[in-house]
């Protein structure tokens, strides 16, 4: 299975220390870490952070040759952790607001060929990486398209979570970031949560899978093709950060999906997966 991302490299900024993540790179490392081929579609400046972000990406399996270099400085994003939750500050612009997509790297993406092809809102908020993302929706193909929407304060807008719905037919979304898909009228929100959901897929009939996570309450998956709902309980972690774990979910479930179509099983590895993640600081920790 061929995993492909297109999104920020970010080096998240900790008291001071700097640890490489993104989402996207996040989704990726563990992608290839659970055997899948993965690559990452970005830009990094060229400045020591993109020399470090691309030995990182090697050492985890992760393809680089989808990551470019521009006059822009590598992502960083100032990281605040209170009682195990984190917020951000996501400085801009950097140099993955402006990834470019030329022909040569179309025809390679599609070389490439991957059977998964994965974005979030984050890469949409600047105009250039928007496009990007655009036109190789508009010109490849691929079996499914994933988006974890990924909400980060001023860096998502109603168009960005619109073309994530739009074109997702496994689409994650958190309790957290519901409502505010919710109040850009997407969709009706219902009385409860799997009217909700429900009701996401009817607004969207390309949604086929929705991961619907809920912290420490687990997460509520619906299969939209059979109309059916499972209730996947939460690994018990002692949790020092959750920075990361959404990634490390998304990651195990579709590795695991697409290897058994185990709904259950595929939901019980992202939750273990996430668990181990929430104990250490590290948004990719080695096992």
């Amino acid at each position: 299975m061929k995993i492909m991302a297109i999104g920020e490299i970010i080096f998240d900024i900790f008291n001071g220390e700097a640890e490489i993540g993104g989402a996207p790179l996040n989704f990726c490392a563990h992608c290839a870490m659970q055997g899948a081929e993965s690559a990452l579609v970005s830009a990094t400046g060229k400045d020591e952070l993109s020399s470090e972000a691309i030995k990182y990406l090697e050492n985890f399996g992760v393809e680089t040759s989808f990551v470019s270099e521009n006059d822009h400085p590598t992502g960083k994003c100032i990281v605040t952790v209170n009682n195990g939750i984190p917020s951000y500050n996501v400085l801009r612009p950097v140099a993955y607001d402006k990834i470019e997509i030329s022909d040569d790297k179309l025809e390679k993406i599609k070389e490439y060929s991957p059977d998964i092809f994965a974005f979030g809102t984050l890469i949409q908020r600047d105009e250039v990486s928007r496009n990007a993302v655009k036109r190789i929706l508009e010109e490849c193909n691929f079996s499914h398209i994933f988006c974890d929407v990924n909400l980060r304060p001023d860096c998502y807008d109603r168009d960005s979570c619109l073309l994530c719905l739009e074109n997702a037919d496994i689409l994650k979304i958190s309790e957290e970031e519901e409502p505010i898909l919710s109040q850009f009228g997407l969709y009706n929100s219902g009385k409860t949560e799997r009217e909700t959901v429900k009701n996401i897929c009817g607004s969207f009939d390309n949604i086929k899978l929705v991961l619907f996570t809920k912290g420490e309450n687990g997460s509520l998956i619906y299969d939209a093709v059979n109309d059916e709902f499972y209730d996947i309980p939460c690994a018990e972690a002692s949790v020092v950060s959750t920075v990361g774990a959404g990634d490390s979910y998304s990651a195990a479930f579709l590795c695991e999906y697409f290897k058994s179509g185990d709904i259950l099983k595929s939901g019980k590895a992202g939750a273990d997966l996430s668990a181990f993640v929430v104990s250490h600081r590290e948004a990719v920790p080695c096992k």
